[in-house]
């Protein structure tokens, strides 16, 4: 959205050319919404400068062909917050570029203290490279947590936005605006903003960095330039950008997991909501781990979940040709094995009907060369596109969309064995030996699952069990949205907490006690959102609730003493460090929550707590 260029649309002239636009391009997918395709009234809540962004980025391969000026009237016709005429100054929707907006927070004041790597931190996806989301040192103990008060909330545009990553009073998050912010972690202050060139939805990693004059520590993330990005994680200064991958429709989101000097940046597509589309050339997308030097970003190995290559194989309904096989994205943060020297990736489902042995599967890579060791595929055939089966290029026959969206855990038993903990939207949940090529061990279906069901964006483990979050907000046979906690050494189902029924100040499918949002634990408590904008603190021994904070119910002073307000809670998780409880609150187009003006901005909050708010 870059709002230097002002084009002459207006509402009164984008109505009738916006409608003939948007049911030429859209409306076979958003008037017929189905599964992850947000309807046209879930698109009508958001500003048109999201909607302009949506079309330049994620859904650019829908939008080839149409002009700045086409989209715009699209964007216009759809939201509900298009000026209406008379409007002194209709192009203020469009609002500055985001590096002209001024900071979201308040300056801190006065230079920030070095940054100390060994200081107590959440740094990426989880404490550590097991991916076990566990916080041994929380800085507050379970008699604590009923206690825990806002702090402070930072109110800031985009969208499934990176969870927090802290290293010692340093706080740094992403947006789907592109912003990438450092903050004061017990203020909410800004100490800089990192205006990247598209939308990122990873969170960070910190680490030291070497040859580079000037630089001590870099920042890594991926953003949806199909980049890897490196910036001075003291200054916000850009280090390096490196493309790692050339395919249409990519969307970057599952974290980079930096490890002894590599940055291992996971591949995802959105190809199989294009494919929805019968002119989209279906489907020649495979998911892929690429390993770069931290320093110079020089890619130096990069793995396929499937040594095929697409080729030609049939014709769709249409009479056009398809290709596969396709698919196999890794949404997910890697993991890493440093004692076999071993990396582990989950892998999604395949698009087309031509067998993709990676897609559903564990997939464990040398971390030295990238070679794959061997791969547990928990699902075959797991053929799936939005819109079957109306869609020429539907899979024969459709599977259930039954990905592995969240990180494999590596656990270690009291005893030392070790086990591999996976989740699947099926419901499933899995403990692999990761000394027989990834073996079930146990497996558990805790729900029948579905295409935004079962387990999505991550599990916590503490030393015994495991904590499972179950979503099955779109699960039309027999949803079981709640809590699940289970003894890993044997597979035992300790307890399961349904998820309860509250209200919302939204009346969608998305007002759900669903659990899609990454769980974390720390010494006798689990920490678990739900799509209803419940943030609730359970009992790690019997699963009762102990705390539980509506982050949508009212609005909330952000940094800047304006009221904000939460909504659906979804994606990445809870961080804790240092005595403090982050999460954010809010997800574009989910919940009428969200509240917008001229320049884009939107109900998303990174909320903090601690105890007494102290």
């Amino acid at each position: 959205m870059g709002g230097c260029v002002v084009l002459p649309v207006t509402a009164a002239t984008a109505d009738a050319r916006g409608k003939a636009l948007y049911e030429q391009r859209c409306a076979g997918c958003h008037d017929r919404a189905s599964d992850r395709t947000p309807s046209r009234e879930i698109l009508s809540r958001n500003p048109p400068a999201f909607i302009l962004s949506a079309m330049s980025q994620v859904m650019a391969p829908m939008a080839a062909g149409l002009s700045q000026d086409e989209m715009k009237a699209i964007a216009l016709y759809l939201s509900a917050a298009a000026p209406q005429p008379g409007d002194p100054n209709p192009n203020a929707i469009w609002g500055p570029s985001s590096a002209q907006l001024p900071l979201d927070g308040p300056k801190c004041e006065g230079p920030p203290p070095p940054i100390d790597l060994s200081s107590p931190q959440w740094n990426g996806w989880s404490p550590r490279p097991d991916n076990a989301r566990y916080q041994p040192d929380p800085g507050f103990t379970k008699t604590d947590v009923p206690r825990l008060k806002v702090k402070w909330a930072f109110h800031y545009p985009g969208s499934k936005n990176g969870q927090a990553t802290v290293i010692g009073n340093r706080l740094y998050v992403t947006s789907m605006s592109g912003a990438v912010y450092a903050l004061d972690a017990r203020s909410g202050c800004v100490y800089w903003r990192f205006d990247s060139l598209a939308a990122t939805r990873s969170s960070v990693s910190i680490g030291g960095i070497a040859n580079r004059p000037g630089h001590r520590t870099a920042l890594y993330f991926s953003d949806w330039t199909k980049s890897a990005v490196a910036i001075d994680a003291e200054t916000g200064e850009p280090i390096w950008r490196a493309k790692v991958d050339d395919s249409s429709g990519l969307q970057m989101t599952g974290s980079p997991t930096l490890y002894d000097g590599v940055l291992l940046v996971p591949i995802s597509t959105g190809n199989e909501a294009f494919a929805r589309n019968d002119d989209y050339v279906c489907c020649k997308f495979i998911g892929s781990l690429v390993a770069l030097d931290a320093n110079s970003g020089e890619i130096l190995w990069k793995t396929y979940t499937t040594d095929k290559k697409p080729e030609p194989y049939r014709l769709n309904a249409k009479g056009k040709q398809m290709w596969g096989p396709s698919g196999g994205s890794i949404w997910s943060a890697p993991t890493i094995d440093p004692a076999r020297g071993l990396i582990y990736v989950a892998t999604s489902n395949s698009h087309t009907d031509a067998f993709h042995d990676g897609a559903d599967a564990v997939i464990a890579m040398d971390i030295k060369t990238g070679a794959v060791r061997w791969k547990n595929q928990l699902l075959k055939d797991d053929n799936y596109i939005i819109g079957c089966p109306a869609a020429a290029n539907c899979p024969h026959p459709v599977g259930p969309d039954f990905a592995l969206g969240d990180s494999v855990i590596l656990h270690t038993l009291k005893d030392g064995k070790q086990m591999l903990i996976a989740g699947q939207k099926s419901g499933d949940v899995y403990a692999l030996d990761p000394d027989a090529d990834g073996r079930i061990i146990w497996r558990h279906r805790l729900s029948s699952g579905s295409s935004l069901g079962g387990v999505e964006f991550g599990s916590a483990a503490d030393g015994d069990n495991v904590y499972v979050g179950i979503s099955d907000v779109v699960n039309f046979r027999d949803p079981k949205p709640g809590l699940t906690a289970i003894r890993i050494a044997d597979g035992t189902i300790l307890w399961n907490i349904p998820a309860p029924r509250t209200a919302c100040r939204w009346t969608n499918i998305f007002c759900s006690g669903a659990i899609s949002m990454a769980i974390t634990a720390i010494p006798g408590v689990v920490f678990a959102a739900s799509m209803d904008g419940h943030f609730r603190a359970y009992a790690a021994a019997d699963g009762n609730v102990i705390w539980d904070f509506n982050t949508a119910a009212d609005p909330i002073n952000d940094v800047l003493g304006k009221p904000a307000y939460g909504g659906v809670m979804d994606g990445a998780g809870p961080t804790i460090v240092n005595g403090m409880v982050y999460v954010h609150s809010g997800y574009a187009g989910r919940s009428t929550a969200n509240i917008y003006d001229l320049k884009g901005r939107e109900g998303n909050l990174l909320i903090a707590f601690s105890v007494d708010g102290k």
